[in-house]
């Protein structure tokens, strides 16, 4: 009876045990099946409206956290312009003899305005490139560039238009304030976009810093005005024109100059005041500057229309950027297809 119950017990063990292979079976199925089956579905983006929404409500979030570093840099530009100030002093009466000092101070001021937009706007994309190859599953370039142009250059504008606007009551400049704020506005957010062209083509941060430096520099050094106040008569290389014409702190500097000085009459005072070496020497008015300058022919509305050019054209590259340097990544099908067929090489080797 006892190895009757014995066998039972084997029995009921052995029926018991039936199911498990069964189990592992179906586990193995499974197996196959997610090897062998469809790649389960990829998120689906949301609308285009929604996405730029999105995007819009996470830039004014990140400008809003970064409140006291926008808010120092407010009064750094309050503080440059009151430097300024300090530096040139109030212009009165035109004349002869300042002529050379308002040209270097809406030099000055171009070339402040859009070093400090383009510096801020390769900072941001710098910290911004992780994050942006992370997620190109969910928005494309173009929706990422409107609303960094909605949120972005607005706020540099912002910046410079009050930078402007100290200056121009600090010091008394002769052009109309709104001319002036425009203008600076105009150029700042033409560099910050020259600064997210460059960051988008860079392939790292560093790369994008390293390069922005030197390009600011040669659009610098072609943009100025010649210090001797002459024309240029020597006719530049295809390279240096082309580079020349490119420049946002050119198109700024000679809209800013344009504006001043055209119809500007000049006090006559004694010879002792008035200029002795130089292209401005006993100049009369403010279209004889120009005239030796090289600017008879270039209005501010001219020059302002250069600049918007030059805004688009590097949003432009900055979406090709985008689009070159966005990650790629290897398709998992493919990449199974390309290792069985190794495998199947190897075994038949």
């Amino acid at each position: 009876e006892g190895g009757g119950r014995q066998a039972e017990g084997g029995g009921r063990q052995a029926e018991g045990g039936g199911p498990r292979p069964r189990h592992r079976a179906t586990a193995a199925e499974g197996g196959g099946a997610g090897a062998g089956g469809a790649a389960p579905e990829r998120r689906r983006r949301p609308r285009l409206l929604r996405r730029l929404a999105l995007l819009l409500r996470r830039s004014w979030r990140q400008n809003w956290r970064d409140r006291w570093v926008n808010g120092l840099r407010l009064c750094v530009s309050g503080g440059l312009a009151l430097v300024f100030g300090e530096i040139f002093g109030r212009f009165g009466a035109p004349s002869a003899a300042q002529i050379a000092e308002r040209v270097a101070l809406l030099s000055y001021a171009s070339i402040n305005m859009s070093m400090m937009a383009m510096m801020k706007a390769l900072d941001l994309f710098g910290r911004e490139r992780v994050v942006i190859d992370r997620e190109r599953a969910l928005y494309g370039a173009a929706e990422y560039l409107l609303a960094k142009m909605a949120t972005e250059l607005p706020l540099d504008a912002a910046f410079a238009g009050g930078f402007g606007l100290l200056l121009h009551w600090r010091i008394g400049l002769r052009l109309p304030r709104t001319t002036l704020v425009g203008t600076l506005s105009l150029a700042a957010a033409t560099c910050a976009a020259l600064g997210l062209a460059i960051g988008a083509l860079a392939p790292s941060a560093d790369l994008a810093l390293a390069a922005g430096i030197p390009v600011m520099i040669v659009h610098m050094v072609l943009g100025i005005l010649n210090p001797a106040g002459t024309a240029e008569t020597k006719p530049p290389s295809a390279a240096v024109s082309l580079a020349s014409h490119a420049s946002p702190i050119k198109w700024s500097i000679r809209a800013l100059c344009c504006a001043e000085l055209r119809g500007m009459e000049l006090e006559r005072r004694s010879l002792k005041e008035a200029p002795r070496m130089g292209g401005l020497a006993l100049v009369r008015s403010g279209d004889e500057v120009l005239e030796r300058l090289g600017l008879s022919g270039s209005s501010c509305r001219q020059c302002c229309g250069r600049l918007g050019r030059l805004l688009a054209a590097e949003l432009a590259l900055a979406y090709v950027g985008l689009r070159l340097q966005r990650p790629k990544y290897t398709s998992m099908a493919q990449a199974r297809a390309e290792e069985e067929r190794e495998r199947g090489g190897v075994d038949g080797a």
